[in-house]
C-alpha cells in the first residue's frame, strides 16, 4: 500500500467554492438585472418590480445549498430535445 501522506496538502475552502455575486451566480444576476432594466427603466412597468425581487429571492434560495443549481437549470432549458423513435 502506498503512503499518500507526503502528497497531501491542505486546501483552503474558499478555493473550492464558487464565486457568487449577491448570493447568486453571475449569469443569474445578469438575467435579473436585464429584466429589471427592461421592465422598470425602459417600459416604466413598476408592477414588475415585485416579480423581479421574487425571482432574485428564488435564485438565492436555490443556490443556498447548491451553488451550481441555476447553471444546471439553465443548461437543461437550453438543451436541444432529441426524439428517438
Amino acid at each position: 500500500m502506498v503512503n499518500m501522506k507526503p502528497f497531501s496538502k491542505k486546501v483552503h475552502r474558499s478555493l473550492l467554492q464558487r464565486d457568487l455575486m449577491f448570493g447568486v451566480p453571475t449569469l443569474g444576476l445578469v438575467l435579473v438585472l436585464v429584466l429589471f432594466m427592461l421592465f422598470v427603466y425602459l417600459l416604466k412597468l413598476y408592477a414588475a418590480l415585485p416579480v423581479i425581487v421574487f425571482l432574485y429571492a428564488v435564485m438565492r434560495h436555490l443556490t443556498s445549498k447548491d451553488p451550481w443549481m441555476i447553471d444546471m437549470l439553465l443548461d437543461n432549458i437550453q438543451q436541444k430535445d432529441v426524439f428517438l423513435p
